[in-house]
């Protein structure tokens, strides 16, 4: 197992599941993005009789392995917690693993602004009004839990991939739990200011770096991928097919811009096609459900 955490001090943002006022929201928003990072810290992690232990770097963020050697065919579960602990101060946490089983015939990787949640990325007023939106007035697509959950059915992972910083980690998982949309390990970006995260700079290669650990991680897997035409994603998720031929099923792009950029997606879709892989551009969850369904993706 291939866990990453991250060792922040406690800022005490607020944790909500209704409306809020403004001022706290800003305020929460103001807390997450002064992210007060513990770098040194030595992280102990522990499942069955694997114990592990790692150091965390300058942003608080750590990466370790963790192998049993105990059998696992008793554990059918697609999740398995790991016991985190820091040694020299006793502070604990619950890490979850995703797992998948000999079951899962496929797994998808979704984009998460504008293909899950209403963000208006193209816009820095839209993002900007978005960030300081707490869990649960944030907005997601008109069916997208349905149809995840149906993909999802309970053996197919999920794994999101997103531009969004690693600062609003628990803000999406919030929402995604508010909204009865499955989880799956989120691969966010570290938003900096110095050459090599300075911000958006390295979008396409973030995205593309993270899928491309996926696949090969998971190299018995085909994947189903999906997106929006908002920023780069029909771009990438072609790449991905020319540079992987035969491990996409498909590659879904929710229609969420003009008709000029709906003609360069247009020309993306056939050079997919080219490719061998089949790009697909859907307006909305009930037409990406449709196409699930001809592709025998859900039933």
């Amino acid at each position: 197992m291939l866990l990453r955490g991250r060792v922040l001090f406690e800022k005490n943002i607020t944790r909500v599941n209704g409306a809020e006022p403004l001022w706290r929201n800003v305020l929460n928003t103001y807390r997450r993005f002064q992210s007060d990072e513990v770098a040194g810290a030595r992280v102990r992690a522990a499942w069955r009789d694997a114990v592990v232990e790692t150091v965390t770097g300058d942003e608080g963020h750590f990466q370790l392995r963790l192998e049993s050697h105990i059998a696992n065919d008793a554990l059918p579960a697609l999740w398995r917690e790991v016991t985190l602990t820091l040694p020299e101060s006793g502070a604990s946490a619950a890490a979850h693993v995703i797992v998948p089983t000999a079951d899962a015939a496929f797994a998808v990787i979704s984009d998460i602004d504008d293909t899950v949640v209403l963000t208006n990325a193209t816009s820095l007023a839209g993002m900007v009004r978005s960030v300081i939106r707490n869990a649960a007035s944030r907005l997601p697509f008109e069916g997208v839990a349905d149809l995840y959950r149906a993909l999802h059915a309970e053996r197919n992972p999920l794994f999101y991939v997103s531009s969004s910083p690693w600062n609003l980690y628990e803000l999406l998982h919030d929402f995604m739990n508010l909204n009865g949309i499955p989880h799956g390990p989120m691969f966010l970006q570290d938003w900096g200011i110095d050459e090599a995260t300075l911000l958006m700079a390295s979008h396409e290669q973030h995205k593309l770096a993270n899928i491309e650990t996926l696949l090969d991680y998971y190299p018995d897997l085909p994947f189903l991928l999906i997106g929006d035409s908002g920023q780069h994603d029909p771009e990438i998720y072609l790449r991905i097919m020319q540079s992987h031929p035969g491990r996409v099923r498909a590659a879904f792009i929710r229609d969420v811009t003009p008709d000029a950029r709906d003609q360069a997606v247009a020309r993306i879709i056939d050079e997919a096609e080219i490719a061998g892989g089949e790009m697909i551009y859907v307006r909305d969850s009930a037409s990406a459900m449709a196409h699930a369904r001809r592709l025998g993706l859900i039933s």
